[in-house]
């Protein structure tokens, strides 16, 4: 197995070589084609064809100035979050569509009215679900408990506990909002 670092000189243009064998380097204006440039390189080295080597090539993060790379943990981080807080908001809205039809017996119309979406989207959640991952919890436990372990995964520094504990109030807070502004 190769290692391919990547460097991002003063100029915007990457650097790039094969961390095993130091004479095999080149450079790339983007980081695609960096690594393009870098199998090209280590092939023509090897004196073998570039596509055995797609498998035997694994490449390092690029290597940024720490204000950048806490910009991209953070915008990361972020992005997982909502991800996760829009998974969570559709299993929550397949429970309740299902509660609704099924338990209190109300049309589909009825319940798209109570929910705020369009009668076809309650009978796709009352039929097929919505495909995503369940829930950790239950209603706003649940919600506390994606939001920590989001936090925990992809923020940088703090103690692990600290952030999960944050990310929790913060989640509970935010559902309890929500349910006293929509009772």
């Amino acid at each position: 197995m190769y290692h391919g670092n990547f460097v991002l000189d003063e100029s915007g243009v990457w650097l790039a070589q094969i961390e095993e064998i130091p004479q095999v380097h080149t450079f790339g204006r983007t980081l695609g084609k960096a690594r393009q440039y870098l199998a090209d390189a280590l092939a023509l080295w090897l004196d073998v064809p570039t596509e055995l080597l797609k498998d035997r090539i694994e490449y390092r993060p690029a290597a940024l100035p720490p204000a950048l790379l806490n910009a991209v943990h953070e915008a990361k981080a972020a992005r997982e979050i909502a991800e996760g807080a829009t998974a969570t908001a559709s299993d929550l809205m397949t429970t309740a569509a299902r509660a609704l039809t099924e338990e209190a017996k109300l049309s589909l119309r009825d319940a798209s009215e109570l929910l705020g979406i369009s009668h076809q989207r309650v009978q796709q959640l009352v039929v097929h679900g919505n495909g995503s991952l369940a829930v950790t919890g239950s209603g706003r436990l649940g919600i506390a408990q994606d939001v920590a372990r989001s936090l925990k995964e992809f923020l940088p520094g703090g103690e692990k506990e600290e952030l999960g504990v944050i990310a929790a109030g913060v989640a509970l807070g935010l559902a309890i909002a929500w349910t006293q502004t929509h009772d």
